[in-house]
């Protein structure tokens, strides 16, 4: 068998289709406290000594490709004419799905643990807690709407692009978030977004 054959075999080929609920919040920070590494050129969008980050936290269900939780942490940015996001952090409990992002698009996942019980979902990893989202009612809008999406993934030939499209139903007011203040997302601890939203019976397709 040849290298890489079996860990190839773990995780469907692009695009995957994925099927479920995304909860999202964008968040102030200060520019120089950014996480990385960005592509190079890679401009953060911001303003002044404050620059965007982005949390997506999904629950992927049976019906599409693979079935796994998500937390992501993006930073969106501009390269050259382009506008998209660059994740920086990435967890997952599904093997597979860790194997095909760091393979397919350069996205650095690594495994966690998603608990949810009474409304609330806690993700842990093996240095410790990360981050916990609470679900809240939010206000419905009465269509679909798509969401397209470029991501911009630094590697050895210097990025990697990736478009994605998703669609759903938005919900405006999305979940609470907490985050440990000795976890990896310590900079987002007791601070409130300036957006959140959630994305309901929602379409992915990643990797088109």
């Amino acid at each position: 068998m040849l290298p890489g054959t079996m860990t190839e075999a773990l995780y469907p080929p692009p695009p995957w289709r994925l099927r479920g609920t995304v909860q999202a919040a964008l968040w102030r920070v200060p520019r120089a406290a950014l996480p990385g590494p960005l592509p190079d050129g890679a401009k953060p969008l911001g303003w002044g000594r404050s620059a965007l980050l982005a949390t997506v936290r999904a629950d992927w269900q049976p019906g599409g490709d693979l079935a796994y939780g998500e937390l992501v942490v993006a930073v969106p940015v501009r390269l050259g004419w382009q506008i998209g996001i660059t994740t920086t952090a990435a967890w997952v409990d599904s093997p597979a799905a860790l194997a095909g992002g760091r393979t397919l698009w350069a996205i650095p996942k690594r495994l966690g643990r998603f608990e949810t019980a009474d409304g609330r979902t806690t993700l842990t990893d093996a240095d410790g807690p990360v981050a916990a989202v609470t679900d809240r009612p939010g206000r419905p809008w009465p269509l679909r709407l798509p969401v397209p999406l470029r991501v911009l993934q630094p590697d050895a030939g210097g990025v990697r692009i990736t478009r994605a499209a998703a669609t759903g139903r938005f919900r405006l007011g999305g979940p609470g978030w907490d985050f440990s203040p000795t976890g990896p997302l310590a900079l987002l601890a007791g601070k409130r977004p300036l957006l959140a939203l959630t994305l309901a019976d929602a379409e992915a397709r990643f990797g088109l």
